[in-house]
């Protein structure tokens, strides 16, 4: 199956898709419009779609001609809290304050284009190609709810890939080992005693003892970090105080940590107590620390799955089209369906500063080069064929 020729075939289908969830933005956990279309393309194309009463998002099922292993491929959907720069493009966000600014429209689109071409061709298929459309990958770990819902149960591989304005379009990126960091939150509560701010001896400053807390968490990754591991801690909102003449009893701090390191991001929730609790009391306040646990680092375990999705993606893409990237520091919540089945994860290039697709994710000028949707239609699809079809 020639699916590079058959994606290109099927170019203002996929690209006329992404135009139409472009217009049409949701937010995570509200795709509600979006799953119902997701849903009625992949039934016109002839694969079973599944719906969910608690959820948003889709799977779909198409079963091969013959037996064999089966492969899921995945594509999130879910839009961001931003207002879109330019209103006047023709497929411009029709949902104020809501954009499509991370390429999970093209995502979508892609995906539907595979599955389209390879419902066409499930004659040639032997195994089962799952597709799954997943909500809300913007807020954090809501892809947990697929795998508690048992929707990888007999998935022998995950595949996704994200547009990537850091790489020029028709490039490719899979590399072997880390590629995303892991992203957790922690929330630190100083308490104090209130006292008049002309007698601050008499009270116990939560605020001062807030910021020495800040200024120590940074020793974690200073002096107590090996200094060959990337670890990133963030405390990006101190809040506290009521009044500037009075001293503070209570002070709040929110951060974020990012780690490559699974072993190592296990120890980081008691360093924090620890170093918070000794730089409080030093100040005579107390801290209180809670952590929450986000997606886990996104690496590339598995060397002949990626080889598999390498070799597809040059196939498509042409010599030369695998380039290197630099591991991010930014989180990916395809890690935890790499918990549940074996995965990998790439990265496609759409940026074409001619086309006027040069600003970063998140931007609210975000844009692609259209051109490569197809191409990104033909790797899912390529990569499923090619996987199934593997000894």
């Amino acid at each position: 199956m020639d699916t590079k020729a058959l994606a290109l075939q099927e170019k203002d289908y996929i690209i006329g898709l992404r135009r139409w969830f472009h217009a049409h933005p949701e937010l995570g956990g509200e795709e509600v419009r979006t799953t119902a279309r997701i849903a009625e393309e992949l039934r016109a194309a002839g694969v079973e779609a599944e719906t969910f009463p608690d959820i948003t998002g889709c799977v779909g099922t198409l079963r091969g001609a013959r037996p064999g292993k089966t492969v899921m491929l995945r594509a999130d959907i879910d839009a961001l809290p931003i207002q879109e720069a330019d209103t006047s493009k023709p497929y411009a966000s029709q949902n104020p304050g809501v954009m499509h600014a991370c390429g999970h429209d093209c995502h979508t689109a892609m995906l539907l284009g595979a599955a389209k071409l390879l419902a066409a061709h499930r004659d040639e298929i032997a195994g089962t190609v799952k597709f799954l459309f997943q909500m809300a990958e913007e807020i954090g770990t809501e892809s947990r709810h697929y795998v508690e819902k048992g929707c990888l149960a007999g998935v022998d591989a995950i595949y996704g890939q994200h547009v990537w304005s850091l790489l020029p379009a028709g490039t490719y990126n899979l590399e072997d080992g880390p590629r995303m960091a892991s992203s957790d939150r922690f929330t630190i509560r100083i308490h104090g005693q209130a006292a008049h701010g002309s007698a601050p001896h008499q009270g116990h400053d939560a605020v001062l003892a807030a910021a020495a807390v800040v200024m120590a968490l940074q020793t974690l990754v200073s002096r107590v970090n090996d200094p060959q591991n990337t670890f990133v801690l963030t405390t990006g909102v101190m809040n506290g105080g009521t009044r500037d003449n009075i001293v503070a009893a209570e002070a709040e701090l929110i951060g974020t940590t990012r780690a490559f390191d699974k072993a190592f991001r296990k120890t980081i929730p008691d360093l924090i107590r620890r170093t918070a609790e000794a730089a409080a009391e030093a100040y005579g306040c107390t801290a209180e620390c809670t952590y929450f646990f986000g997606p886990a680092p996104l690496i590339n375990e598995h060397r002949d799955l990626n080889e598999i999705a390498r070799r597809a993606a040059e196939d498509i893409l042409g010599p030369g089209a695998l380039v290197p990237m630099e591991r991010q520091m930014g989180a990916e919540d395809f890690s935890v369906y790499m918990d549940a089945a074996p995965g990998l994860y790439g990265f496609l290039g759409c940026r074409n500063e001619a086309k006027g697709a040069a600003s970063p994710h998140h931007a609210d000028t975000f844009d692609v080069d259209e051109d490569v949707l197809p191409l990104g239609a033909a790797i899912y699809a390529r990569f499923a064929l090619d996987f199934l079809n593997a000894k």
